[in-house]
């Protein structure tokens, strides 16, 4: 038997549109879109208002083609396939003039068997892609019910399809249309692999589930585990299972111990065990090592490799904990034992154009983002896409955690037989795609729609009450009953949950309960920034698990210079305007920010205070519900949105290009996993400090409090032992002495600074909190200093340190250059009087290339500056 061998047709392909007037090459994977760009056939649709001059490339029909040979040995194998791998999204496929079928699911791998049509030469591959504005209203008319999208666009829900493509608060509309995935002939006898699944077991030296001081995690221990692993192979003949052929499994550990097995194939699904004493567990990267086992499974036939998988397996146990409780019912991770607080943001696509994104490598860029702002979930939000392997590969190695939502978003979808079909073979693929990657942390049926109902029953005009019982049959069909069952069937080793947010999973129809309700369950919380209400309304929301809250801001100045022209760089003009996408957005962030800064006169001091607005709120949130941790009142934080698809002023904490907002260098210091805070009221400070490591820490928190005019008015330090995965309240200062008026309080300031030990010179944590809004401090110079520290290597590896020198209490200092991106070790923070800080700059990139490099950085190219530069 011969092995199995695999042809890419990726490359450059042929693209014309239907009355093939535009004729232009293109490469695949890659989109109508991208060609267009790279071809300079239209305006970028990210600069200014262009987005609206390019309608015409999604409501018109096109056509991809490939012409290739192929080694005539090849066409002698019993089974060739042709598979691909995704397709965006309505489309018939033809090869040599043969119609070899059509696709209709973006999420969906497809193949067909091209063994009579595939010749030596001369093949020609055709996909002729149809405009899904015009299938989405094809839906509509034969349906006659106009499902809408979030956006109020007609016929979205029908197509599956990335539903964020046709625009959401913070995206344009700008539905792609293309092979976005790679395209590839498969050539195989009568066998080969088509999946696996890893079940585990694990025997712990205690059970988790009875340990109630979390002092005993720290030897909580895995002694064993017990891996089966499943196959499923495809055969055209169960005749060939009996002619001696042999599945192997070899797993090498990270030390490059090897566990292998061989056994004879008697039929399509064969297993192999093994047992490992001591494992190497997967952990997060705040708990512990992402370990990595390499895993190869082939298929042999005398001493010859037929077919093989090689992929990077972790080992480890998670659940998801539902507990009544005396709040209501708890709703937490364990990680091989451990209850794990989740810390991140919500992951939207990369990019409008996906396949682009993953050429800039904005995947890896992303995520290494996250991982540096101490982050270890990511939730992959329902209105995109399930991601590109190289994410889960990437959180794999990472050590972060995914909470898997299936790409259904804040609208109500279909009920008839053939959606439902789709679905579920949609469903099965990715599943079974994504069940073996240790990331992997649970999947949710949707975002927001159980939330929404009433108001998505609205936008779609369903007020027949008999229609809309029919559309609530079919979503507790779906989501309640389809793909619980399908994850149980491929994946019993992860949990599922029908909606978020969602208080629970039983009841028999929509809103039987309190989809928000804060007892049980996971939140969106939107009162902030949606519903106007101050920062302070976070501590009144005592969430089980946090998985929605956000605050929208600009992104950097370099980045709007990149889509905005400079004679239209003000709040409301027509450009920033149209890269605002969430409707009154400007005018809110106008508003919170007068509250607390006031609005000075240059636009890019609005830009900046915008994002310490932003930041300052996430903040507040997020160290309440940290401190809510013990007794698993609060277990998660995943703010309201990671990344941009495009330059936009939205919910992100850094921006398209990669640059970090304040609000993720603030992530980075709020997601520490030794972790410090304060609740300040007029009448008292609560000193805080949380762990959530699986040891036990030594801390010393210092504090003080000055005033204005940089007068200590208290201080004082707490230091001791915090157990494992707790909070802890350190102490209650009464300050009723120093803010005995309202006036005098919105002059004190409170310094706070943590480290392990007395004879640290350096600190784990530095902290600010004032009692009332900036714009009441009466402000003086600081009087800031800086140089760079000499470096015996130079600059040539795009690092350098500074050191800054305050004289006075400095408020949100923040670094920054109009020639270089950077990152920075830290930023936008503030300095007690006399505090010098030393901070490194890295990955150092000038803007222009030509004009710029790094032998050539003076000090002149950067600025340390602070509030006091903003507002005076």
């Amino acid at each position: 038997m011969k092995p199995k061998r695999r042809r890419s047709l990726n490359g450059v392909w042929d693209l014309h549109n239907e009355n093939g007037i535009t004729k232009i090459p293109i490469n695949i994977p890659g989109t109508v879109f991208e060609a267009l760009l790279s071809n300079d056939l239209i305006s970028d649709p990210f600069y200014g208002n262009n987005e609206h001059n390019v309608s015409h490339v999604y409501n018109e029909n096109w056509i991809f083609e490939k012409k290739f040979d192929v080694d005539e040995e090849l066409l002698f194998y019993s089974n060739i396939i042709l598979q691909l791998d995704g397709i965006d999204t309505i489309s018939q496929v033809e090869l040599n003039d043969k119609i070899l079928g059509t696709t209709e699911n973006m999420f969906l791998q497809y193949e067909f068997n091209v063994k009579e049509v595939l010749k030596a030469k001369n093949n020609n591959l055709k996909i002729s892609f149809r405009s899904p504005i015009f299938v989405a209203s094809q839906y509509v008319n034969n349906f006659n019910i106009n499902l809408k999208n979030f956006e109020g666009v007609s016929g979205v829900p029908y197509l599956r399809k990335a539903q964020y493509s046709f625009g959401w608060d913070w995206g344009p509309c700008l539905p792609d249309i293309g092979i976005w995935k790679s395209v590839s002939l498969i050539f195989f006898e009568d066998i080969r692999i088509d999946s696996y699944y890893i079940d585990l077991k694990f025997n712990y030296n205690n059970d988790p589930s009875k340990i109630t001081d979390t002092k005993n995690l720290t030897s909580l221990m895995v002694n064993s585990v017990k891996i089966d692993i499943q196959i499923n192979l495809r055969t055209s003949s169960n005749r060939n299972l009996k002619e001696n052929i042999y599945l192997k499994c070899n797993l090498t550990a990270p030390d490059k111990i090897s566990h292998e097995k061989t056994i004879i194939i008697q039929d399509q699904f064969p297993s192999i065990e093994f047992q490992i004493d001591f494992p190497y567990l997967w952990w997060t990267h705040d708990l512990g090592i992402p370990n990595l086992y390499d895993l190869e499974i082939s298929i042999e036939q005398n001493g010859r490799i037929i077919d093989s998988k090689k992929e990077k397996v972790g080992l480890r146990d998670i659940k998801l904990i539902r507990k009544p409780d005396k709040w209501g019912e708890t709703f937490y991770f364990q990680l091989n034992g451990t209850p794990l607080f989740a810390k991140g943001a919500n992951w939207i696509p990369i990019d409008s154009f996906i396949p682009r994104g993953r050429n800039k490598g904005l995947i890896e860029l992303n995520i290494e983002n996250a991982l540096q702002a101490n982050m270890n979930m990511i939730r992959v939000w329902g209105g995109g896409v399930y991601e590109d392997d190289l994410f889960y590969k990437t959180c794999d190695e990472k050590g972060i955690l995914v909470w898997q939502d299936f790409p259904f978003a804040c609208a109500i979808y279909p009920i008839h037989k053939e959606f439902i079909e789709n679905v579920k073979e949609e469903a099965i693929y990715n599943i079974k795609r994504l069940r073996n990657h240790p990331s992997l942390a649970f999947w949710c049926g949707n975002n927001e729609i159980e939330q929404l109902w009433k108001f998505l029953l609205q936008i779609s005009g369903l007020i027949n009450p008999d229609i809309i019982k029919n559309y609530e049959e079919g979503y507790l069909s779906l989501f309640k009953d389809i793909l619980p069952n399908l994850t149980k069937e491929y994946d019993p080793r992860h949990q599922y949950w029908p909606s978020s947010a969602l208080d629970k999973f039983e009841g028999s129809k929509i809103l039987s309960s309190n989809p928000n309700n804060p007892e049980s369950g996971d939140s969106h919380y939107w009162y902030v920034w949606h519903g106007g209400a101050s920062f302070k309304s976070y501590r009144n929301f005592d969430s089980r698990f946090m998985s929605e809250f956000g605050f929208e801001s600009f992104p950097s100045m370099k980045t709007i210079k990149n889509f905005c022209p400079t004679e239209q760089l003000h709040f409301d003009s027509q450009i920033m305007e149209n890269h605002q996408k969430n409707k009154a957005g400007n005018k809110k962030i106008h508003q919170y920010m007068k509250k607390r800064f006031g609005i000075p006169k240059k636009f890019e001091q609005q830009v900046i205070l915008s994002q310490l607005t932003q930041a300052e709120a996430i903040e507040y949130g997020v160290e309440h519900w940290r401190r809510n941790r013990n007794e698993y009142h609060c277990m998660g934080t995943l703010y309201w949105q990671l990344n941009d698809c495009w330059p936009v002023a939205s919910w992100s904490s850094f921006d398209y290009y990669g640059r970090w907002k304040a609000l993720h260098y603030y992530a980075k210091r709020f997601y520490t996993p030794l972790f410090p805070s304060v609740r300040e009221e007029n009448d008292k400070v609560e000193y805080w400090i949380t762990n959530d490591l699986r040891t036990s820490e030594n801390y010393i928190l210092e504090w003080k409090i000055f005033n204005s005019a940089n007068e200590l008015l208290k201080k004082d330090f707490y230091e001791g032992i915090i157990s494992p995965c707790s909070s802890k309240l350190l102490g209650i200062v009464n300050v009723e002495d120093i803010n005995n008026s309202k006036e005098k309080a919105q002059q004190n300031i409170i310094f706070y600074t943590l480290k392990k030990d007395k004879s640290d010179t350096s600190y784990l944590y530095h902290g600010m909190k004032l009692f009332g809004a900036p714009k009441k401090i009466q402000m003086q110079d600081p009087k800031i200093k800086w140089d760079f520290i000499p470096s015996e290597s130079g600059n040539t590896e795009r690092v350098i340190k500074i050191k800054i020198v305050s004289e006075k209490i400095a408020y949100y200092v923040y670094i920054d250059s109009d020639v270089f991106d950077f990152k920075a070790s830290d930023n936008f923070f503030s300095m007690g009087p006399g505090e010098s800080r030393v901070i490194t700059l890295w990955k150092l990139n000038p803007l222009d290339k030509s004009q710029m490099d790094l032998l050539s950085l003076k000090k002149e190219h950067f600025y340390v500056k602070s509030l006091f530069d903003l507002i005076s």
